[in-house]
């Protein structure tokens, strides 16, 4: 009997939905409307690019390692984690676009340095139609605008950059009075764009947000070569973070693809069309922690690991494994830099029609907030993200707070699941029990 594979820590994109500004559900239920159909001016931005699309690319791999670096020093021992780099470059360059000035730099140098907002839309662009094109993942994005927030503070969201997402992001976009109705509605958009992985991601609304900028991501992928009955060992042994042994659901399988590096040793698994695989990374220091591990490597190691990949045959066992991970990602984003887009100081007014601006008006982000789940079994792996970035609008600023080789994952590991035609992580995470739900 055929199961579905979870995957312990993920990185998860959402991308939109090109569709009218309105109404997000009757959009849906009609014409969705698209680049081509958005017939209102959008924003200007440069022509030109800076940078190229490979000099982009890695830049968004360094930007894959470090987030998860600084996920993993805030977090409790043993803990299993899981982020999508991918849903939070999404969000992030959606916020971006409405950014001027150190508020616009700091974002956009956590993703490249020296990216202008071109070089954010072309490979947002192209990064997602290669995420897509094999039909295995899904990507949504949508604008939630706060219409009490609005009358409060005197303004309005400025329309071209409502199109400029509209266009470019694929973004949905709703006008609601922030009520309980609303906050049912958002999270009924959230887990349908999540496959209903994700449920009840919003806990509230607040009255001092003006927007939810909101990227999800819905993965679901069949091993290429699914395991047997006679490869599954429902009794199998997992030793935890703590050095207790669990009991774990092991997968056991002959896989074609050895990756190795000094200090650690793993292996691909296909899922099918080739497009993606997981990849598990396993320390070869028995005494080290994950969380350590993973911390401990440079920024560019965890892309190297995956290029190191040689066809070797590699006897391999894994954990069945399902779980949630939740985030607020202030603290690692401030910790990598971007710290101006908390502050009152905060230059997002190109979100805002500029006749309606007063000077005494702030506008920063107040949380960016990400959820993740994933399963991984003997048929495959499920897995999904939403990032929401809540968009705060106040008169008063206030302070946001070749030989045969073995590798045998029945201690704590790392892994990612990988889009192998461009050499990037699309999930990534750690492993540390398996018995987390």
């Amino acid at each position: 009997m055929k199961k579905k594979i979870s995957v312990l820590l993920i990185f998860i994109l959402v991308l939109g939905l090109g569709f009218g500004a309105a109404d997000v559900n009757n959009a849906e239920a009609k014409t969705k409307k698209t680049a081509a159909t958005v017939t209102g001016k959008a924003m200007k931005v440069t022509k030109k690019a800076k940078l190229t699309n490979e000099q982009m690319t890695e830049g968004y791999n360094l930007f894959s390692l470090k987030t998860l670096k600084e996920t993993l020093k805030g977090e409790e021992a043993g803990k299993n984690v899981m982020i999508s780099p991918a849903s939070l470059m999404f969000a992030l360059d959606m916020a971006a676009m409405g950014a001027q000035g150190n508020t616009y730099k700091q974002m956009a140098n956590l993703i490249a340095e020296g990216a202008n907002k071109r070089d954010l839309i072309n490979f947002a662009k192209s990064y997602r139609k290669t995420l897509e094109k094999s039909g295995l993942m899904k990507i949504a994005n949508s604008i939630w605008i706060n219409e009490d927030n609005l009358s409060a503070n005197g303004v309005k969201v400025n329309e071209e950059y409502l199109n400029l997402l509209r266009k470019v992001f694929k973004a949905a976009a709703a006008s609601r009075q922030f009520n309980d109705a609303a906050k049912n509605e958002i999270n009924t958009w959230i887990s349908k764009h999540t496959n209903k992985m994700i449920n009840n991601a919003v806990d509230k609304l607040d009255e001092k947000t003006i927007m939810l900028i909101i990227n999800c991501m819905a993965f679901e992928g069949k091993w290429e070569e699914p395991y047997e009955g006679f490869q599954i060992n429902e009794n199998g042994k997992f030793t935890n973070f703590a050095g207790k042994t669990e009991t774990a659901k092991m997968l056991s399988s002959e896989e074609n693809w050895y990756l190795s590096s000094d200090t650690a040793q793993g292996f691909l698994k296909y899922y099918e069309g080739g497009k993606y695989a997981f990849m598990a990374m396993l320390p070869n220091d028995e005494n080290i922690s994950i969380n350590d591990y993973v911390a401990g490597l440079s920024d560019d190691e965890f892309i190297k690991f995956f290029e190191s990949r040689s066809r070797e045959a590699v006897d391999t066992m894994t954990p069945a494994f399902t779980f949630d991970y939740g985030i607020n990602m202030n603290d690692m984003l401030k910790s990598l830099g971007m710290v101006t887009p908390f502050e009152y100081s905060a230059d997002f007014f190109k979100m805002l029609d500029p006749e309606t601006i007063d000077p005494d008006i702030v506008l920063y982000i107040g949380s960016v907030i990400q959820k993740t789940h994933i399963e991984l079994d003997e048929n495959g792996t499920k897995a999904a993200a939403v990032t929401i970035i809540d968009m705060k609008c106040e008169a008063t600023a206030v302070e946001p707070v070749r030989i045969k080789k073995r590798v045998i994952l029945n201690r704590p590991f790392a892994f990612a699941i990988m889009d192998t035609e461009t050499g990037t992580p699309v999930f990534t995470g750690v492993v540390n029990t398996t018995a987390a739900k």
